[in-house]
């Protein structure tokens, strides 16, 4: 019998669209909750680190568990429900350290669903010739409704009703992982040496380092955007619509991705990425007038869109088959180092030079797309 490819697609989006709706929230005002609470700029930027640092770690053993055992749907739904308990002591957490304390536990909980949902559908993508971007817009879509819903909210709640609305987001995320559908397939008899070859893979480090270097390189519009720009006099509603706007063009992307990486391919679209990287920091290091903010924003859908195409079809080309999920955690691993030196840096950054640190990250953005370069020879040598 035929698989309808869309029954095996639509619980892919609704994953998505549940997680990237959590994300949409959290993302823009999560360091104006954390400020709220009497964090300074040097502690948003240790608790922000704290979740990437953890995933250092936890990422590769529990995708290297779920690989070996092809038990992906199950660990998701396992993950994301303790993801919820855990998001429950920010209920009770007021001040720096119980805050750090309940972070240590959910970040790496609710983060480590993004790499296992990722090798569940780039496997279903492969195996049934599926458009992974249309996939991947959904969560963007909610993106746009947590970030405008959130903004919205702000304008007339006090900023710790942020969380009760991350607490019944989580139960939807929950709710979403049970309608999945098991893509993997157990691998005992993957030898270690072929992980190993994995990690020792030039071409594969080199694109890991490139790619998370261009994604972390956001760590100031992540930690700070919303409270430099509410400094400047934007409300919550208009940093709720910039945020959604950065996210509409990533979704224009995602729409058509499938011919885009046909004529890109990934090397093109970390190049396109870590170009739009570097021009995007240089805007908002300059101006927090208007104009200038929309087109920055806008040229998310490069900066982030484009690289996280190139990265997921990378991945997905790259590794070989009962290694999916490994190869996604090896570069969950990577992007977790890079995003916490740069959260760390970030709030140093910030509290030193303010816009200026937007510099420091279009520097970053130079860095990556020479090393994407050098990936790019290393995959051409074999």
């Amino acid at each position: 019998m035929t698989e309808n490819p869309f029954r095996i697609a639509a619980p892919f989006a609704v994953f998505y669209g549940a997680v990237f709706f959590m994300f949409g929230i959290m993302l823009p005002f999560w360091p104006v909750w954390l400020e709220s609470r009497g964090l300074g700029p040097s502690e948003i930027g240790i608790v922000l680190a704290l979740g990437a640092w953890m995933r250092v770690v936890t990422d590769p053993l529990i995708t290297r568990g779920v690989d070996r055992s092809g038990r992906g749907k199950q660990a998701i739904v396992v993950f994301a429900t303790f993801g919820v308990l855990a998001f429950a002591g920010f209920f009770v957490a007021d001040s720096f350290w119980p805050i750090v304390l309940v972070t240590l536990v959910y970040a790496p909980i609710f983060h480590v669903l993004v790499p296992l949902g990722e090798a569940q559908t780039m496997a279903a993508v492969l195996r049934y010739k599926l458009d992974y971007g249309r996939i991947r817009l959904w969560g963007s879509a909610t993106f746009i409704v947590g970030a405008l819903g959130a903004g919205w909210l702000l304008s007339d709640q006090e900023i710790g009703v942020l969380v009760p609305a991350g607490f019944a987001i989580l139960l939807l995320v929950l709710l979403s992982t049970f309608f999945l559908r098991e893509q993997n397939v157990a691998s005992r008899d993957v030898q270690p040496g072929r992980f190993l070859d994995l990690l020792r893979d030039r071409a594969f480090l080199a694109f890991a380092i490139a790619a998370s270097a261009v994604q972390a390189s956001h760590a100031v519009l992540y930690g700070f955007s919303a409270i430099h720009w509410g400094a400047a006099g934007l409300s919550e509603t208009l940093i709720g619509f910039l945020w959604a706007g950065s996210v509409v063009a990533e979704i224009l992307l995602f729409s058509v991705s499938g011919a885009v990486v046909r004529k890109c391919g990934p090397f093109g679209l970390l190049a396109i990425g870590a170009g739009a990287g570097f021009v995007r920091w240089i805007i908002l290091a300059e101006t927090t007038a208007l104009p200038g903010l929309i087109v920055a924003q806008a040229l998310h859908a490069a900066s982030f869109g484009a690289t996280y195409l190139a990265t997921m079809h990378f991945i997905a080309a790259r590794a070989p088959d009962g290694l999916k999920a490994s190869a996604q955690g090896a570069y969950a691993s990577v992007s977790g180092v890079m995003m916490g030196v740069m959260m760390l840096s970030a709030g140093s950054l910030y509290a030193a030079l303010n816009a200026n640190a937007f510099y420091a990250m279009a520097a970053v953005c130079a860095v990556a797309g020479i090393v994407g370069v050098l990936a790019k020879h290393a995959a051409a040598r074999g």
